[in-house]
């Protein structure tokens, strides 16, 4: 079976930017043996602060910084690290060619609870600078902590996901995931519909009416409240996430955010054969302003990502 360095050794020439994901794979790597023991080291509530972004942070949040950090700084090729937990972009001291973007511990609050959480990261080049475009990105990926340890990574060609053997070794299980374009299932926060907007209710009335409604077929609701479980159900089986701009985020331009969040999820989806928008314009073309600049999130099987556009187009 091909390995993630055979698969690397085959997918890019650049040897920096093979090195920069085999560090991520080493901190995800670590982060999965930390949590595999996290509820009995006793490391699953409140590291008793807050974040940038006003969020509580969970013990565990604080560990897969520090993990991801280690694993970055001891990287010649990395010169800036952004990451969810931090104010401000972590400069290091290599002049490296990369930058990553990333969240360390997506869906932290599930952890409690013991559903998939995961780690999303993101790779620009460092001379760009700190506020690129999605379309800038040179590789991007997610790992989904459940069951099995799945890395789900793209540089410029097909997407492949890896899962992490009991010897440490990530396999290629996936040569070349595929986002159906066609789904009966979307994922939404529906306790949050007394905020959305008219685009946002009019799809979701439209596939809640299943084959008496407009869409003429059956959906199905899922929600797991981890960006990367809803991603991965969407790269595997299809599928369609929204996390809309609404009344009580549009202050803040969003809820989730465009450098480590929404980008390399579009970058990955978008590599898939998928679509992903604000509602307005692509993901991957949003200018960014900031490094926890948040955006909209619609992104899935292209058929019915067009039925949201389709929904905003009418004003």
């Amino acid at each position: 079976m091909t390995t993630l360095a055979q698969w690397l050794t085959a997918e890019t020439d650049d040897t920096a930017l093979r090195s920069v994901v085999v560090s991520m794979a080493g901190a995800s790597a670590e982060l999965a043996d930390v949590l595999r023991v996290a509820p009995i080291a006793g490391q699953t509530g409140l590291a008793g602060h807050t974040n940038v972004q006003g969020e509580a942070q969970k013990a565990l949040d604080v560990i897969s910084n520090d993990v991801v950090l280690k694993h970055l700084q001891a990287n010649t090729a990395v010169s800036v690290l952004i990451s969810e937990e931090l104010d401000d972009a972590v400069q290091f001291e290599n002049q490296g060619a990369f930058i990553v973007a990333t969240d360390p511990l997506d869906g932290s609050s599930n952890l409690d609870v013991n559903v998939t959480v995961g780690t999303i990261f993101s790779v620009l080049p460092s001379a760009g600078g700190l506020l690129q475009k999605g379309r800038a990105q040179r590789a991007a990926g997610f790992v989904a902590y459940g069951p099995a340890t799945s890395l789900v990574l793209r540089i410029a060609g097909a997407v492949s996901v890896f899962t992490l053997d009991d010897k440490g070794e990530w396999v290629q299980v996936v040569v070349a995931a595929k986002v159906p374009e066609t789904t009966g299932e979307f994922a939404i926060n529906t306790a949050r519909e007394r905020f959305w907007d008219a685009a946002t209710l009019g799809y979701v009335k439209e596939s809640v009416a299943g084959e008496t409604g407009p869409a003429g077929k059956r959906y199905n609701m899922r929600w797991v409240g981890s960006m990367v479980a809803d991603i991965l159900r969407i790269l595997m089986r299809g599928g369609i996430f929204l996390y809309p701009l609404d009344s009580e985020t549009v202050s803040k331009g969003g809820r989730l955010r465009l450098l480590y969040e929404a980008n390399p999820m579009a970058w990955l989806i978008e590599g898939a054969g998928g679509l992903s928008t604000t509602g307005r314009q692509g993901i991957l073309d949003v200018e960014p302003t900031g490094i926890h600049q948040r955006v909209p999130v619609i992104l899935g099987s292209a058929e019915e990502v067009r039925r949201v556009e389709t929904w905003y187009a009418k004003g």
